[in-house]
């Protein structure tokens, strides 16, 4: 069977235009940053071993720093009411992560390294806190002076 010219040459046409439009579309995800994400829980971590043990409640809508190495300022997510977070389209490197509750208590800070291999990595961060209900004693000193009337 012989194809005329006019078939081929279009069929050409059509190839070329699918390369250009794939690589285009790639060119596009890069400078989106598209590359991992970072996930994780937030939690009160009640017993102080830095693990999520049953009894051990989620933080919800906790503040979640996440800091690309050598940059200034930290992409913000937040906790949803499950204590869960996930922050999206991030370009490879090594950041560095953290949450603030409610109470301006403060988790440790965690580093993670996304790149090629590992493009997505999961973090728990846990808050310890006062977990003695607020209460606070407070001793402090009188001194009686009777009133005398003279």
């Amino acid at each position: 069977m012989k194809w005329p010219k006019r078939v081929i040459a279009i069929g050409i046409i059509q190839l070329i235009a699918l390369v250009l439009l794939g690589a285009a579309a790639l060119a596009a995800g890069e400078e989106a940053g598209a590359g991992g994400y970072i996930s994780g829980s937030v939690f009160y971590d009640l017993d102080g071993d830095g693990q999520a043990r049953v009894g051990e409640p989620n933080v919800s809508n906790a503040t979640v720093f996440i800091q690309r190495e050598g940059e200034d300022e930290p992409l913000v997510v937040s906790t949803d009411a499950a204590g869960f977070f996930v922050a999206r389209n991030l370009s490879y490197g090594v950041y560095l992560v953290w949450a603030q509750d409610g109470e301006s208590n403060l988790s440790a800070v965690q580093s993670v390294t996304l790149d090629e291999v590992n493009g997505a990595s999961s973090v728990d961060l846990p808050i310890s806190r006062n977990t003695s209900g607020g209460t606070q004693i407070r001793i402090t000193n009188s001194i009686f002076l009777p009133l005398v009337n003279r």
